[in-house]
């Protein structure tokens, strides 16, 4: 006998390479914003971290599409909502949470850079840890990035209420109202004095969902009627790729404040329907090349541990120093000059960027190996919404 869960079919959304490429390239760009400051003295521009609103809008595109099929299935086999959104939640749980308490815990167990995540841990583990971190006004050097996870967790907890409650001819208002709110919310409520802005809470970034529950609404439409919002659509962007030259130039952050996560939602929405559609050519190859897609893949636990390793690196690094000078200090006397030339290389800002990036990665494929992918094949067994 076939059970209510197993009623919802498991193939929703077919699987689009490109994405993962597009992935690569984003969480590349994150990545190399939060390093910047560690290994160079060189101001690297908003540009960079904002494309983590394209991880914010892609979700909402996969989770919108998901959601719109789950729905129109609740329906048509007269499955109950509540238990299309049940299996849906319990999805994004195995697949998400696991790594991410992982990740807490091996900091937890760290004597001084786990303080933190020891003393606020219930709201790391129940992901409120962005309305912590703006109450504190602290950003954490090894978990600051983690905001953005619970605003994606909490994104997950509030959306299906949207999608599978909200008339469906109401929901382009709703996306458009959502989108609106959060912009005029950033505009009129700026704080110049704040360490950490008000952008790290959840109802300030709504917008790159917004999008993304509009790219996915697009696609439920037929063919001719999608004309409007393909013509909005562009001229959004015909406005945003201004907007991000000017962010850019002007350096000013009261201005990347209240446009940024627009403009650079619009600009991944773009990237994203292009992936939709398939880039063709060099692009397109280079974004289906089996490097890139793994990358992207992995991405989930590059982000994870990409602030953790730089630390984790030096400490150890440090420990071996120490240990090699204590067993060998003949040779460390009598070969100064060239453990100078060394530690001059290895503290370059090419050589850290390599370093971090080879240990990033190899920490994020043990964790894909060891903790996600046993995870993912579990969710894949549970049916997909």
């Amino acid at each position: 006998m076939v059970s209510e869960y197993q009623q919802v079919s498991t193939q929703v959304i077919k699987y689009n390479p490109q994405l993962d490429g597009l992935r690569f390239f984003a969480v590349l760009a994150v990545v190399t914003y939060h390093w910047m400051p560690y290994i160079s003295e060189l101001k690297i521009s908003y540009f960079f971290g904002g494309f983590i609103n394209f991880f914010f809008v892609l979700s909402s595109y996969l989770i919108t599409k998901i959601l719109f099929f789950a729905k129109e299935k609740s329906v048509s086999k007269g499955i109950s909502k509540y238990k299309v959104m049940s299996v849906f939640l319990l999805r994004r749980v195995i697949r998400i949470f696991p790594a991410y308490y992982f990740f807490l815990l091996v900091v937890a167990l760290m004597p001084v850079i786990g303080i933190e995540v020891r003393k606020n841990a219930d709201m790391y583990f129940s992901y409120l840890i962005n309305y912590q971190m703006f109450h504190d006004q602290i950003w954490s050097p090894v978990t600051s990035h983690i905001w953005t996870l619970a605003v994606e967790e909490q994104f997950y907890f509030i959306w299906p209420f949207v999608i599978l409650f909200v008339p469906h001819r109401y929901l382009l208002r709703t996306f458009l109202l959502m989108l609106i709110c959060s912009v005029v919310l950033r505009l009129f409520t700026y704080q110049p004095f704040e360490t950490i802005p008000q952008v790290i809470l959840t109802h300030y970034c709504l917008d790159p969902f917004a999008i993304g529950g509009l790219l996915a609404y697009k696609y439920t439409l037929p063919v001719e009627k999608r004309g409007a919002i393909s013509k909005g659509f562009n001229i959004a962007l015909y406005v945003a790729i201004p907007l991000a030259l000017m962010i850019v130039l002007l350096q000013s952050f009261y201005f990347s404040f209240v446009v940024g996560a627009l403009v650079f939602s619009i600009i991944s929405m773009k990237l994203i329907e292009g992936a939709i559609l398939g880039y063709k050519a060099s692009f397109g190859r280079f974004l289906e090349h089996r490097i890139v897609l793994f990358i992207g893949k992995i991405s989930y636990g590059i982000y994870l541990y990409h602030l953790l390793v730089p630390i984790v690196f030096w400490k150890l690094f440090d420990k071996f120093y120490d240990s090699l000078e204590h067993h060998f200090p003949s040779f460390f006397k009598n070969n100064e000059k060239g453990i100078e030339i060394f530690f001059k290389i290895i503290v370059s800002p090419g050589s850290c960027f390599i370093i971090y990036a080879i240990c990033t990665l190899l920490v994020a494929i043990l964790s894909w190996n060891l903790i996600e992918k046993p995870f993912y094949r579990l969710k894949t067994a549970i049916s997909s919404l």
